[in-house]
């Protein structure tokens, strides 16, 4: 009976060591990768909040996908402007406004495509021209506020997570 139960313990343990080891080089790639980004820990934060990221065997993934989150946080400030431009309380700051909401809509509806595509085709370059750019506009955006912008807290993370994106693509 003790030879049928280290049996059971050897097979065990080799089937959880299998299991385990694909999440630890997906974890070392995340750190490893995140750890020569500006925000180390954000870019871990951002990465793991994504399912997807599991199953990522290497930087240009991690780049696609980084480009994915930067879409998704980049909405919410954008309809913040949307709503804000629609409300019409404040005629001083609508042209700021409008402009911010332009930003919003080239990341959204054409850098970050960009810079997905560029991740595809093998020209991280691109990709980094992309992700540069939006961090560009977004802090255009922010300074046409003098700093005050109704949505400065939306665009310091979508800035934090362009140069994120920018230093993975970097890598490459």
């Amino acid at each position: 009976m003790k030879h049928f139960s280290l049996n059971t313990l050897l097979c065990t343990i080799v089937v959880a060591s299998i299991a385990i080891a694909p999440c630890e080089s997906d974890d070392k790639l995340i750190t490893q990768t995140c750890s020569k980004t500006p925000y180390p820990s954000q870019c871990v934060s951002y990465l793991k909040a994504v399912d997807a990221s599991k199953d990522v065997r290497d930087v240009p993934g991690l780049g696609i996908i980084m480009a994915q989150v930067l879409v998704l946080k980049a909405q919410d400030p954008k309809d913040i402007l949307f709503v804000l431009l629609g409300v019409g309380k404040r005629p001083d700051i609508q042209v700021q406004l409008k402009t911010c909401l332009e930003s919003y809509s080239f990341i959204i509806k054409t850098a970050m495509p960009a810079a997905i595509d560029s991740f595809k085709i093998g020209k991280p370059r691109l990709a980094e021209d992309y992700a540069n750019t939006a961090a560009l506009v977004v802090s255009k955006c922010e300074k046409s506020f003098n700093g005050k912008s109704p949505i400065t807290n939306e665009n310091n993370v979508t800035h934090e997570i362009a140069r994120i994106l920018g230093a993975i693509a970097k890598q490459l």
